[in-house]
């Protein structure tokens, strides 16, 4: 019988926990200078929407389902929000393959329908796209609590 290895892909150590919480920035720009940048030159010096992926959940109605949302919770670089329009909604911070240093996007002319479609006047650097704010299991847990869904 052959002794295999065991590797430690993943460690619980403290070490591990270290390792920061990537943190989405969106430039507010004054008035005065939105009115001056074109479009293009606001998306490429803010690029916001390139650093992350949402994706429409369920309503944490049924244990289930509170589970995996806790299950979520406890990945790095995983958020849950309630937005505006009371559609739950998982955020994962992960930026885009394709964009460049620079801001510019490497496959601009063959990109994704949802990059071509998308509005910046609807971009997170215009305001709070959000209700509630999930970034930790317990902050999650409590907002069920204090709202009475039965976990």
């Amino acid at each position: 019988m052959h002794k295999i290895k065991r590797k430690n892909i993943l460690s619980t150590s403290t070490d591990a926990k270290q390792i920061p919480e990537m943190e989405l920035y969106f430039p507010k720009f004054s008035k005065k200078l939105e009115k001056q940048l074109s479009q293009e030159e606001i998306c490429i010096q803010c690029h916001g929407c390139c650093m992350y992926v949402t994706v429409p959940l369920d309503p944490p109605e049924d244990e289930d389902t509170i589970q995996m949302y806790i299950w979520y919770l406890y990945h790095r670089n995983i958020e849950i929000y309630l937005d505006l329009y009371n559609q739950w909604q998982i955020l994962m911070k992960t930026p885009c393959e394709n964009l460049l240093p620079s801001g510019y996007c490497a496959i601009y002319e063959n990109r994704p329908k949802i990059c071509k479609e998308y509005d910046p006047q609807n971009c997170s650097r215009t305001g709070k796209d959000y209700k509630v704010l999930f970034k930790t299991p317990e902050e999650f847990l409590k907002y069920l609590s204090k709202r009475k869904i039965k976990k």
